[in-house]
């Protein structure tokens, strides 16, 4: 759906929207004081809220987050700054957690490069959108986001404009950090783009690391539209190639939406799309041969990689495990491609590769691979 299709108004303030004061959304009220404690100078920043807030709606299509408001920056290069209110508990409903926790824990920012941050009238409202798409998954899935988290956007995170980024991480956001509320603590978790050799990089090593790396190079994790990779520096590129080779991958498991295990012709058949196919071999290559295991999990079934001397694959219904010795490794790595088919390795093994169809918000193919 439109974000901006009549749902949201600018408001000329801060705070709840309605005829409620403090009292009657203490949750809120911290998390524009947090924001007024950096940003003093602006007690009115840019804010889009929705008609209808999301505890007074059933309708899960609806926009999740109550407000987003926006900030402008000049340090340490001119930015709008992005904060959402809606992950956590903004009206004392939830009173004291007993987890010490409120709501989901979290709100999200997202600081955006502008160098026209001081002239504009208004901040560009594609980020409402981004933000809001986050937040609708988290309100569907109960997954929440935390710093060292990454997902791929499965192209540009912006459609309005051009940009080099197509994946985002998550840090802690380095001026908001964490606070307390009546209902529990709250972290700001900030978006940060990620090209896709960012993504490629961040997972085939260890996201803490990696992140370290990038917080290092963009202070405060200011998102460029068109920057470039963190390997476009030399000296970090080395570190990031060498951290590869010595620590593999943290990253055990991956959520796909293909996986079947079947048998044909006596020889287990494992289908997989054409997206997971063109990246298996890395994913393996940066687990097994540091002892790790690796995991494979859908809706359907589930696919364990194991390192061993021995090459076995062991079938369930809806679960299997390979173990793979280090030739038959480099022998699937070889083999699988990201192309619709079907491939044999280790011997005995077929792989059903199906061609994999990215779709927008709407459901439209934006992409096919394979």
């Amino acid at each position: 759906m439109g974000i901006l299709n009549g749902l949201f108004g600018r408001e000329s303030a801060t705070g709840h929207k309605t005829e409620a004061g403090a009292e009657d959304s203490p949750g809120w009220e911290a998390i524009t004081e947090a924001c007024e404690r950096i940003y003093p100078d602006q007690v009115a920043p840019f804010h889009v809220s929705t008609l209808v807030p999301s505890f007074l709606s059933d309708d899960d299509s609806d926009d999740p987050l109550d407000g987003i408001s926006v900030y402008r920056a000049a340090q340490p290069r001119p930015h709008w700054h992005y904060v959402t209110y809606g992950l956590t508990d903004l009206y004392g409903e939830q009173g004291d957690s007993g987890d010490g926790v409120s709501g989901y824990g979290f709100e999200l920012t997202f600081r955006l490069a502008d160098d026209e941050v001081l002239k504009a009238k208004e901040p560009p409202t594609w980020p409402v959108s981004l933000l809001q798409n986050l937040a609708r998954y988290v309100f569907r899935t109960g997954n929440g986001f935390a710093p060292n988290h990454h997902i791929d956007a499965n192209g540009p995170i912006s459609l309005e404009e051009e940009t080099t980024q197509t994946a985002l991480g998550f840090i802690e956001d380095p001026d908001l950090g964490s606070i307390g509320t009546p209902s529990g603590s709250v972290q700001f978790v900030q978006l940060v783009g990620l090209t896709a050799e960012d993504l490629d990089d961040v997972n085939n090593w260890d996201a803490e690391k990696f992140f370290a790396l990038l917080t290092g190079s963009r202070p405060k994790g200011i998102t460029e539209l068109r920057g470039v990779s963190l390997r476009a520096d030399p000296e970090i590129a080395a570190r990031i190639a060498e951290g590869r080779k010595k620590d593999g991958s943290q990253m055990g498991q991956v959520f796909i939406d293909v996986l079947r295990i079947a048998s044909e012709g006596g020889m287990p058949m494992l289908t997989i799309g054409a997206r997971v196919a063109g990246v298996l071999g890395e994913r393996l290559n940066s687990r097994l041969p540091h002892g790790r295991e690796f995991l494979l999990h859908s809706p359907d079934a589930e696919l364990l990689f194991l390192p061993g001397g021995h090459t076995r694959i062991q079938l369930g219904d809806k679960e299997a495990t390979l173990t793979l010795d280090p030739a038959d490794l480099s022998r699937l790595t070889a083999t699988l491609r990201a192309r619709a088919g079907q491939y044999m390795a280790p011997d005995g093994v077929i792989w059903n590769v199906e061609r994999t169809e990215i779709t927008d918000s709407d459901g439209n193919v934006i992409e096919t691979i394979g």
